[in-house]
């Protein structure tokens, strides 16, 4: 949980301080990469903190005795369709 505040208040910090027009490094170049870097955190903090629950019965579908074919074919010569 304190992983989540941490990056909420830094995302909400670096978007404050983002201006892309500005002549200032810090506010045209640093806090956009900043917030690129808390949201790329978040992201990866929201995927483990949910995703490894409900990931865990995904692909299940096949089953282990699924033997059919995934390919499939439209029935033609093979001539490309000419």
């Amino acid at each position: 949980m304190k992983s989540f505040i941490i990056n909420f208040f830094g995302l909400v910090g670096s978007w404050y301080m983002i201006d892309l027009t500005s002549e200032n490094f810090l506010n045209s170049v640093f806090a956009p990469l900043v917030f690129t870097g808390f949201l790329i955190s978040s992201v990866l903090w929201f995927i483990v903190k949910f995703g490894t629950t409900q990931g865990s019965s995904s692909g299940a579908y096949l089953g282990s005795g699924y033997s059919g074919n995934l390919g499939g074919g439209d029935g033609g010569d093979g001539d490309g369709g000419c």
